[in-house]
């Protein structure tokens, strides 16, 4: 594609030199850092506009998590123990834009530019593609994930959020609330009571409901419309994703 002179930063411009460390060499400049219990896979997508770039994700099974340094390759049992390698062995590099946090159960350690949206870290890096993306603007609640904060699970627009935020974090997707076989209960009475169209806006509404359903099983038609306030069903079938969480799930 020949280049051309534009005003504005496209979203894919924004993402064309996005990487992650493969076997210890970095590729682009986001890194991911650890290793996971699992089946091995790889995960490519390419980028394109003015330039293009391959962004791959490796996890290799090792039995245990591991971190490893995006320096020196060096791995580390613990986010704790990385970060102390690197604030001796590393203090030279730019250390202010490694984050850590948990996803889904699984540890994350990245290399990333702090302003990133959380949404574009989930999705365009880790490849969660269960977090939908709508306005981009915390208007519509498609890229609902759950924040834990004190104990509780907190909905959070995820496109609101930047990725400096993400350091200790725990967060949940659609996708962590069950197994990849049995669904969550909210899950399948989605499902069992047809409370979804098109489907795009339905995992932040599971998120939502679950974490309403946390601190209320018993929800009236107002406390979940309530709960739901948050986000827009453009296929008009809000009343019966609503009726389906009256009294909450057995």
């Amino acid at each position: 594609m020949s280049e051309e002179i534009k005003t504005k930063v496209s979203r894919r411009e924004f993402l064309k030199d996005a990487g992650l460390v493969v076997g210890g060499a970095t590729i682009g400049s986001a890194a991911i850092l650890s290793a996971c219990k699992g089946e091995t896979k790889t995960v490519t997508s390419t980028v394109t506009n003015t330039a293009t770039s391959t962004v791959t994700k490796t996890v290799e099974v090792k039995g245990d998590t591991k971190y490893v340094c995006p320096f020196d390759s060096m791995e580390f049992n613990s986010v704790a123990d990385l970060q102390a390698h690197l604030a001796s062995a590393h203090a030279d590099k730019k250390l202010d834009n490694i984050v850590s946090f948990t996803l889904n159960g699984t540890p994350y350690t990245l290399v990333v530019e702090p302003w990133w949206p959380v949404s574009m870290v989930l999705r365009d890096i880790l490849g969660f593609y269960d977090v939908k993306v709508g306005c981009d603007f915390g208007n519509c609640g498609t890229c609902t994930v759950l924040v834990e904060k004190n104990g509780k699970q907190i909905p959070m627009f995820s496109c609101l959020m930047v990725a400096g935020e993400l350091n200790g974090k725990v967060i949940t997707t659609c996708d962590g609330l069950s197994n990849g076989i049995t669904p969550s209960p909210v899950q399948k009475k989605f499902y069992d009571e047809d409370a979804f169209q098109c489907g795009y806006c339905t995992p932040g509404l599971i998120l939502a409901a679950t974490a309403l359903l946390a601190d209320n099983p018993k929800p009236t038609a107002d406390e979940v419309r309530y709960a739901f306030s948050g986000h827009l069903c453009f296929c008009n079938n809000m009343t019966k994703t609503v009726s389906a969480m009256v009294g909450g799930v057995e």
